[in-house]
């Protein structure tokens, strides 16, 4: 067995990596989008629906024999295997011939499917299996387990690729302090990762610390949300975060019940949550006791659009929660909203001196340009709070990890930093 990184070693983003037995049987683990130019900047956000062809060209997509539709030798790769559900793991996985069958978890499943109703646009691989929770599945001679991690990114997977007497584990993008943080300890102890051959572990935050974030875990996150919401009984907790990002939701969730506050959230959230159901019994859902929607125009027309209103329809009648009723009680609510131009016209209504904003994303994403919620927050004098918990291991794990595998050989990936 062998293996190439096509792409993803010497950058954060833009996995994709190739590995073949001895019989010939080809698979690749991830497909993503990179994430920064060359020179550093963001790539527009059509990139990844530009033509195939115009992508090789400009070095977005890295030649893979037997990949692409216009290669006379394709398909020659058996499949595609998804770790999560980011775009810089999945994101050109379209591209591939589509007789490719592409793979990933029932939660990276459900997460493309959302996004097939909300980004119509945009270009999902059109040949979607759901992989086994810890069962091999077979490719050739290539046997793949996928082995569940903790990540921002719902239900998660960890590889296990063996053939010819061979082993190698490619981690995607895990960490040990979210909801699920159990799972990352699980590894230290799992023996059929004992000594790999190849380690290909994700090194993110290589030259930083959980120290340098400030926060290290998520439990962290919701106790910050619990103690702001008690400071602040006059005004509406008003979190910034990814629709995606379940163990932030569960997080606003959990503080606002504790604080006794109602969770406000949008309809793609809403969305998100009932997909992810069969995941967990603790995501909370549109129509629990304490949740309300609060319904953006946008949103519900793209519902419409998939011939969903009647799930429209189940919202507003259980949960649905007005601007005006935002307005007129901000106190009451603890809201998990987009940071969108839309969002801060929401937020003149009920008033600045009545919100306490929360950035709940990477900070780089409030520092570029543009963004719209810091226009709003710089004109009105609102100081965010930066309350964040990232997706990805602390270094101080990711040694632990390192150590208790144990493989013959490691590499470090999806990191610009000097490998520890």
């Amino acid at each position: 067995m062998r293996y190439k990184i096509h792409r993803g070693e010497r950058e954060i983003g833009g996995m994709c990596i190739e590995v073949q037995s001895d019989d010939g049987s080809r698979i690749l683990l991830d497909l993503g989008m990179p994430l920064v130019t060359p020179d550093g900047g963001d790539y527009p956000r059509d990139t990844p629906q530009r033509p195939t062809e115009a992508l090789l060209a400009d070095g977005i997509l890295r030649q893979v024999p037997g990949l692409y539709p216009h290669d006379p030798t394709a398909p020659s790769i058996t499949a595609i295997i998804l770790t999560h559900s980011h775009l810089d793991h999945y994101g050109l996985a379209h591209h591939a011939h589509p007789a490719i069958p592409v793979y990933g978890s029932d939660g990276t499943i459900s997460i493309l499917e959302v996004g097939s109703v909300f980004f119509p646009d945009a270009a999902l691989p059109s040949d979607l299996h759901r992989l086994p929770m810890d069962d091999p599945v077979k490719f050739g001679t290539l046997s793949i387990t996928a082995i569940p991690v903790d990540h921002a990114a719902p239900d998660s997977r960890a590889l296990l690729v063996e053939a010819d007497g061979q082993r190698l584990l490619y981690t995607g993008d895990l960490r040990a302090h979210g909801r699920t943080g159990f799972r990352v300890k699980k590894m230290l102890k799992d023996e059929r990762l004992r000594g790999v051959d190849w380690l290909l572990i994700e090194g993110t935050t290589l030259g930083s610390s959980s120290e340098t974030h400030g926060l290290h875990s998520e439990s962290d996150v919701e106790d910050r949300l619990v103690r702001l919401a008690s400071e602040h009984r006059d005004a509406m907790i008003a979190v910034v975060a990814s629709g995606q990002n379940v163990d932030r939701l569960v997080s606003c969730f959990r503080a606002a019940r504790r604080t006794r506050r109602l969770l406000v959230i949008d309809p793609y959230q809403s969305f998100v949550l009932m997909k992810l159901s069969p995941l967990s019994r603790s995501i909370p859902q549109f129509d629990w006791e304490g949740v309300r929607v609060s319904f953006s125009p946008r949103q519900v027309e793209r519902l419409k659009e998939a011939g969903l209103m009647g799930l429209v329809h189940r919202m507003g009648k259980k949960s649905r929660v007005s601007s005006d009723e935002l307005a007129a009680s901000p106190s009451r609510y603890l809201a998990s909203v987009r940071g969108s131009y839309g969002m801060t016209k929401v937020f003149d209504k009920i008033g600045p001196d009545r919100i306490v904003l929360v950035w709940s994303l990477w900070r780089g994403y409030w520092e570029r340009e543009p963004c719209a919620m810091r226009a709003w927050a710089e004109r009105e004098g609102v100081k965010p709070r930066f309350i964040h918990s990232g997706g990805h291991a602390w270094p101080e794990d990711l040694k632990r990890l390192r150590a208790a595998i144990s493989a013959k050989d490691t590499v470090w990936g999806h990191t610009d930093a000097d490998v520890i």
